[in-house]
């Protein structure tokens, strides 16, 4: 029951993004960034922190790692993704509260931060976030419409 109600956010986030994308030509920090997000709802704290190694991830790879070597397309991407995963691993060191695990989902979720930082990169922070922030709210009515329990 538990991986269907997961799944059924997951998809319909992926979905939804797809169809945002395709509309506007407004990419949502990755296709399956809303539906996780959407998933953290009960831990606002989470959320915020996702946003907040996300911010702090771009800072880093742009001025600072870039500064010292060539970062271009794939590399860049995969500097993003190292990068939070670096802070994520540090912040899970520091801080008390745990979400790291979500039924299977901490694969997925430690790439999150990295996938909003490379589209804050591309598209801009405020651009990155109200349509991420946009995706996620529709895809949270959606699953009350559908009765998904989260």
């Amino acid at each position: 029951m538990l991986f269907t109600a997961i799944g059924t956010v997951i998809i319909l986030g992926v979905i939804l993004s797809l169809l945002f994308t395709e509309i506007t030509g407004i990419l949502p920090a990755g296709l399956i960034v809303p539906g996780y997000l959407v998933l953290l709802i009960d831990l606002p704290q989470a959320i915020f922190l996702t946003f907040f190694i996300s911010i702090l991830t771009y800072l880093i790879v742009n001025f600072g790692v870039s500064k010292v070597t060539i970062l271009y397309g794939k590399r860049k991407f995969v500097a993003m993704i190292a990068v939070s995963v670096v802070l994520q691993l540090i912040t899970y060191a520091i801080l008390p509260f745990d979400y790291r695990y979500i039924s299977g989902l901490a694969a997925v979720g430690i790439v999150v931060p990295g996938l909003l930082a490379n589209t804050i990169q591309r598209q801009g922070l405020a651009t990155t976030f109200l349509s991420t922030g946009l995706l996620c709210a529709m895809t949270y009515g959606c699953t009350l419409l559908l009765n998904v329990s989260i």
